[in-house]
């Protein structure tokens, strides 16, 4: 009994000194203590403040804030990737964007490579225009006789909570207090920790940052320019301001870096194809020549690196992957996106057939140049739609790639590769061929080219 009592007693001391306020607690001089609150106090966490890349809306000079959202441009996500560049020496702990999808996608452009998962949070989304969202900058001066550049008309002022905006739009100082309660969060987020956190946002950031600006006029923001936030023992300290010389950085850098390679190979010589049968999502055994291509291709690559490899869903095109790819490479993924053309009632029909029908259809699916235009003549797929298949699959693999040493193959075929080509590289036109094809694609910022294309043709 006389021990349990020891024990509440010992526990009731460490709890009482647990509890007890800083001052109450004596430390002797040099203790562990007070070590610990001088490690504490010199904890740093700096912000990265990007406002986001240019959108449509930005082009065309629109109010659009806090109530709408509008796609970044070409432009815009060429430019926050480049930005991503130009801050790679920078060493992220987290990173975080608005809930408005402008900014959500400038974040993860940004950190592309990362392997780093972008938190939305609400409270940093962009000021709202109030009943003046959606318009556009000379609307607001024809009728209120003030440009939307004047934004001290439109929000007031950073510490003024009383400010009536003319368009019912948010006021500043409201913006300013919640922004400034979400950086907090994001600070409790990383409590005990120093570290950079990237914060996409808008350009009404520059509303808040104006109280850290003393004596400055008031401005907005560049797209994808940085301003650095340092937070030290609770204070915030502005240490940068709309700085765009990390995009002129990550301009340089990208100009620098080759093209990405995408190795697209098709392999049509297949039973069905030999016996004049057409093959579209229709499927068929190699014939010997077929198997031969197979591994000559195999030999021609065995020193390629592939740091990706893809194949339709097609026998002939994951059979054609399994033949030619090195077993101790990557694992191939198999995409139902990189499968042949649908041809309908079409499908398993003599070729000669298709051709002899004498339709518009049957012109442009033969044709090296229009296949993108071709029309099902029933249930199956438009051209068109093809096209866009194969294309957002490729662009997807060229955006995850791009930035990586290596190459990646891609195994499909003909009819669909024509489509995408007529779409992509309308001044390129692939050869007929009853032989195997080796295209190697280019892809950088968002654009193909060929860079070159071989054919092998073995005879059974």
């Amino acid at each position: 009994m006389k021990n349990k009592i020891k024990s509440l007693i010992s526990l009731i001391f460490v709890m009482t000194v647990a509890w007890a306020p800083a001052s109450a607690v004596s430390q002797p001089s040099g203790s562990a203590g007070q070590g610990q609150a001088a490690t504490d106090q010199s904890k740093v966490l700096r912000f990265y403040l990007v406002r986001h890349g240019q959108t449509y809306s930005n082009i065309k000079e629109m109010t659009i804030g806090g109530g709408g959202n509008a796609q970044l441009t070409q432009k815009g996500r060429y430019d926050a990737s480049s930005l991503g560049l130009g801050l790679s020496e920078v060493d992220f702990i987290a990173g975080y964007s608005s809930t408005l999808g402008r900014a959500y996608e400038t974040a993860n452009q940004i950190l592309r490579g990362r392997d780093m998962k972008v938190t939305q949070i609400e409270d940093l989304k962009d000021i709202s225009w109030g009943d003046a969202e959606g318009g556009r900058i000379e609307e607001l001066t024809g009728k209120f006789g003030h440009s939307g550049n004047d934004f001290e008309y439109y929000f007031g002022h950073y510490n003024d909570p009383n400010f009536k905006s003319p368009v019912n739009a948010e006021n500043m100082y409201k913006f300013s207090q919640r922004f400034d309660g979400a950086l907090r969060d994001i600070a409790q987020r990383h409590k005990g920790q120093s570290g950079n956190i990237l914060v996409t946002a808008h350009s009404s950031m520059a509303f808040y940052l104006q109280k850290y600006r003393a004596g400055q006029p008031l401005s907005g923001l560049s797209n994808t320019s940085v301003s650095v936030l340092e937070l030290k023992d609770g204070k915030f300290t502005l240490t940068d301001f709309n700085n765009s010389d990390y995009l002129k950085s990550g301009y340089a850098k990208e100009k620098a870096l080759p093209p990405l390679e995408i190795t697209v190979v098709v392999n049509p010589l297949t039973i069905l194809n030999r016996a004049g049968v057409m093959e579209g999502t229709s499927d068929s055994d190699f014939t010997p020549a077929g198997d031969k291509a197979n591994q000559q291709l195999k030999a021609s690559l065995k020193n390629t690196q592939f740091i990706g490899a893809y194949s339709s869903e097609l026998g002939r095109g994951y059979k054609t992957a399994k033949a030619v790819l090195p077993e101790n490479g990557v694992a191939l993924v198999e995409d139902k996106n990189l499968n042949e053309i649908f041809l309908g009632h079409w499908e398993a029909e003599k070729v000669a057939t298709i051709k002899g029908s004498g339709t518009p259809a049957a012109a442009n699916l033969f044709s090296s140049d229009k296949v993108i235009q071709f029309v099902s003549p029933d249930d199956g797929e438009r051209g068109d739609i093809a096209a866009y298949r194969l294309d957002s699959f490729l662009s997807a693999i060229g955006y995850q790639y791009e930035f990586s040493n290596g190459k990646v193959a891609v195994f499909t075929h003909p009819l669909i590769l024509k489509a995408f080509l007529n779409k992509r590289i309308p001044d390129y036109q692939l050869k007929d061929s009853q032989g195997m094809q080796v295209i190697t694609l280019q892809y950088k910022n968002e654009n193909f080219n060929v860079k070159d294309s071989k054919e092998i043709a073995p005879k059974n």
